[in-house]
């Protein structure tokens, strides 16, 4: 049978240390990662042999393993670094780690780290897995105190386990009134999120993360239409070649249009949605059209010419904001409108007669329903791996290429509009969203990322177009849910995919339910939950102290209980009351422990002390009720 020793305790505490540092190490290259695991072995030989000058040796051996770390690491102030020293040097502290003290700070030093872990993951997934390595290192840390080699079994297996999952009480506390505090773990972070919209786009801008399956926010509200969530996230209203897009500054707007836009008769409606953004490092923060900020926790600023939003800091942690819609009537004057038909002296000559030859007496109406029929008649396909990479500009893409995905559509329809001296620009951010059918509500991927165009109409105002949505169905190819487009000819494969879609969803709820009341519960939540606590009465506060404590004993008890510990209870009591108070030890004989009575103790318990033996030496079935009357009927 295994047995439980100091060897297998040092082993787990090395790989709960390395459990531990990736849990706080999400964004760590994998080739570090595999630095780790080198060097753990490296460690574990290490530790097996004892040779002289050993510490000495193993201080210039994580010298030069630091060194590593400082030249492969372009910013040293980094996450990256700060985590990749720390491991290092854990990894090769377990190397000379010799006796219980080490190994109980050494497990002391996980702890902190998992609680690091607990504190700055918001996820469930990371939450679990965190409370799981705590939990673990409870158990290894009570298995080091042992003096006895223990048995590997059933029974003790459940017997430790107990005792770690007994830690649970005190991080429910701790989640209720120590909540998440803001703190920034990743210091002097300057690593990049491949989350979000580039700040230029030009053709192939979005070739590189559209096909990206990485979560980038949930909406919480499900009162909506698929085809109404077109998220903003950045506007591009200056073209600076025939190709290339880029956003305009709000200061440089303000300071130069700032008498030339007015949002008049603004009034808010009964439609208000939620949005839990995943942390990208960045500032932006997707909103929908016409919508107004009504969570005042948030710090953000507001662009009312592009109507967009931006975080004061950079986000990274997840965080809740609450929009409401609202209409409103916007006035813009001729000097800005001037300002949204600019256009680059490098426009093509060919789209300037495509303009003057197709533009001529329509309505602009007319004209931009005309370039919408033109993308639509067939020849046009939506393509994120377009085969023509001819199509250096846009005049290429629309008179030869016609091969793209969103921004050459977006952006072509712009410039033919900015050639009819039609105001327009490129609005960027996510459409349509995934719908979660376990829980009802959306979650948007950074393969959502989507384009599509403004344009100005006198007395409409700004109207949104989407010319990638008149592209017929036939013409798509090579879209990021082909794979279940293309699993509909095969009805297993089918049910198979829509099983493994299902458990995401319910997986994917259980992280939002998880995620929603862990942000929701703020400073304020937790001050009034302390306060409740404080007005509960003296009883109260007794049952919820004692309540799982009389529990958790009772429990202790159940599991206790059996004929030897009875029978060891029992002779513990006889010894006590014969005033002798003599301790029993685990080798006494029954007639050892006979012997420690006194003489007219030895008289009364007789009988009792021949079930003892014949119990205990004899392995004979006595049934409890007896051995009950007989040390009854002897007191």
């Amino acid at each position: 049978m295994s047995k439980i020793n100091f060897s297998n305790t040092k082993f787990l505490s090395l790989i709960l240390l390395g459990i531990c540092l990736l849990a706080i190490s999400e964004n760590i290259l994998l080739v570090n990662k595999i630095f780790w695991g080198i060097t753990s072995i490296i460690s574990i030989l290490i530790n097996r042999i004892d040779f002289k000058f050993k510490s000495f040796l193993l201080s210039i051996y994580a010298i030069g393993l630091l060194y590593i770390q400082f030249i492969f690491n372009q910013y040293i102030f980094s996450e990256e670094f700060f985590i990749n020293c720390i491991g290092v040097l854990l990894i090769v502290k377990y190397a000379e780690l010799n006796n219980k003290n080490n190994l109980l700070s050494y497990n002391l030093i996980c702890m902190v780290l998992s609680v690091v872990s607990l504190i700055s993951g918001q996820d469930i997934f990371s939450s679990l897995i965190s409370l799981s390595i705590i939990v673990l290192l409870v158990i290894n840390m009570y298995l080091i105190q042992q003096k006895e080699v223990m048995d590997f079994n059933f029974k003790n297996i459940l017997k430790y386990l107990g005792f770690g999952l007994s830690i649970f009480p005190f991080i429910i506390i701790f989640y209720l009134i120590f909540p998440r505090a803001e703190i920034n773990f990743r210091l002097f972070d300057p690593s990049k999120s491949s989350l979000g919209i580039p700040d230029s786009i030009n053709l192939g801008s979005f070739e590189n993360f559209a096909n990206s399956d990485e979560k980038v926010f949930t909406l919480v509200n499900k009162n909506f239409k698929k085809q109404d969530l077109y998220f903003r996230v950045k506007i591009f209203d200056y073209m600076e070649e025939d190709k290339s897009w880029r956003t305009s500054s709000p200061l440089y707007l303000y300071n130069n249009y700032k008498n030339y836009y007015k949002i008049t008769n603004a009034k808010a409606i009964d439609i208000k949605y939620q949005v839990i953004l995943n942390p990208h490092k960045k500032k932006w923060i997707p909103a929908l059209n016409n919508s107004r900020l009504t969570d005042q926790n948030v710090r953000i600023g507001e662009d009312p010419f592009n109507q967009t939003y931006k975080s004061l800091d950079p986000i990274d942690r997840k965080i809740q904001i609450e929009f409401q819609k609202y209409d409103a009537d916007y006035r813009i004057g001729e000097e800005l409108l001037e300002y949204y038909t600019l256009l680059p002296k490098s426009v093509s000559k060919e789209l300037i007669d495509w303009v003057k030859n197709n533009k001529q007496s329509k309505s602009n109406i007319e004209y931009l329903n005309h370039i919408l029929n033109t993308f639509s008649d067939g020849s046009y396909y939506y393509n994120l791996s377009p085969v023509n990479n001819s199509q250096n500009s846009y005049s290429d893409f629309f008179l030869r290429g016609k091969e793209g995905y969103c921004e050459y559509f977006a952006g072509t329809l712009v410039l033919l509009s900015r050639l009819a001296n039609i105001p327009s620009r490129i609005v960027s951010g996510y459409y349509g969203g995934e719908l979660n059918t376990v829980g009802d509500f959306f979650n948007f991927r950074q393969q959502d990322a989507h384009a599509w165009a403004e344009v100005w109409i006198n007395g409409k105002g700004w109207i949104q177009i989407d010319p990638t949505s008149v592209i017929p169905g036939s013409n798509i190819r090579n879209s990021y849910n082909n794979l279940f487009n293309n699993a509909e000819e095969n009805t297993n494969s089918l049910f198979i995919l829509k099983a493994f879609q299902n458990l995401k969803y319910f997986f994917n709820y259980a992280d939002f339910v998880w995620t929603k009341h862990l942000l929701s519960y703020d400073n304020n939540k937790r001050k009034s939950f302390i306060k409740d606590i404080m007005n509960l009465r003296f009883s109260n506060i007794i049952y919820l102290i004692f309540a799982p404590l009389i529990i958790y004993m009772v429990l202790r008890l159940y599991f206790k209980i059996n004929k030897s510990n009875i029978l060891k209870w029992m002779l513990n009591y006889i010894i006590l009351i014969s005033k002798k108070q003599k301790k029993i030890l685990n080798s006494d004989t029954h007639q050892e422990i006979f012997n420690k009575l006194k003489q007219d103790y030895q008289e009364k318990y007789k009988s009792f002390f021949n079930l003892y033996e014949s119990f205990r030496y004899q392995n004979k079935n006595i049934e409890l009720t007896k051995i009950f009357k007989t040390f009854i009927s002897a007191k």
